[in-house]
């Protein structure tokens, strides 16, 4: 089993974990162009050490922007086990739409549907709405913070929990390009549940990227999320992951 993991370290380059809360922060393109943009990663492993084992990531991400609105559509697979023990296994789906009000507000709405069964998540669906705020922007640094109410419905692994809750979805992120070929991004996400402000989700995502092409770049990201009360059958209400990726926009 030790073999195995290390030969997973080796094609995969990263802790395996998983997170609850989908940074939509991290996958904007922070662009002034209108029209169509996006980026689609496919990979897959098969082999046999010890055991056989088999790893399967997809993802892929669409946005259109037009001179009030943005159209931002996300999606990714991630599957990765052995003969004998599966180790990671999830997805999402997000919608989201974003209308400029103001050149420092905007208005957000968005959908989506998610599932990571080692953090004991068989179904969790949200729908939520608010305000975005451009808090600074110069010439080579910008935050924003996001205050939205989101509605959730959750199903966990053994089906033995369903629930309906509202949250706060709050979020504050900043962006900085000291030259033009170099970005670091870093948001952190804080979703408390309404009735209880004990049982709230924590996520923290940063990443610093580099640019060779203006279609290929390079990153490193490491992602840290918390949960107060994970759902029935969580393996653990810590999970981290530090991964480096080649990506390829269009």
């Amino acid at each position: 089993m030790k073999n195995l993991l290390l030969l997973f370290g080796f094609l995969f380059i990263y802790w395996l974990a998983d997170a609850q809360i989908v940074n939509i922060e991290g996958e904007r393109y922070t662009t002034d162009t209108i029209g169509w943009r996006g980026n689609y990663n496919l990979g897959f492993t098969f082999g046999k050490q010890k055991v056989k084992y088999f790893a399967f990531s997809n993802t892929a991400h669409v946005q259109y922007k037009s001179a009030k609105s943005l159209y931002l559509l996300l999606g990714s697979v991630d599957l990765l086990k052995s003969s004998d023990e599966e180790f990671v296994n999830s997805g999402f789906f997000h919608f989201r739409y974003n209308y400029k009000i103001k050149n420092w507000l905007r208005w957000e709405a968005f959908t989506q549907i998610q599932y990571n069964k080692l953090n004991g998540i068989r179904l969790r669906y949200l729908l939520g709405t608010g305000p975005r705020f451009k808090v600074v922007q110069i010439e080579k640094f910008k935050t924003y913070i996001g205050t939205l109410y989101m509605m959730e419905y959750e199903v966990n692994k053994d089906r033995t929990q369903k629930l309906l809750q509202g949250r706060f979805s709050g979020y504050l992120s900043f962006s900085f390009r000291p030259i033009k070929t170099v970005e670091i991004v870093s948001t952190t996400y804080y979703q408390p549940k309404f009735e209880d402000m004990k049982d709230y989700r924590i996520s923290t995502d940063n990443s610093l990227s580099f640019r060779f092409h203006k279609l290929l770049s390079f990153g490193i990201n490491y992602r840290l999320n918390f949960d107060s009360r994970p759902p029935e059958g969580a393996a653990t209400n810590l999970t981290y992951q530090l991964e480096n990726k080649f990506k390829i926009d269009f």
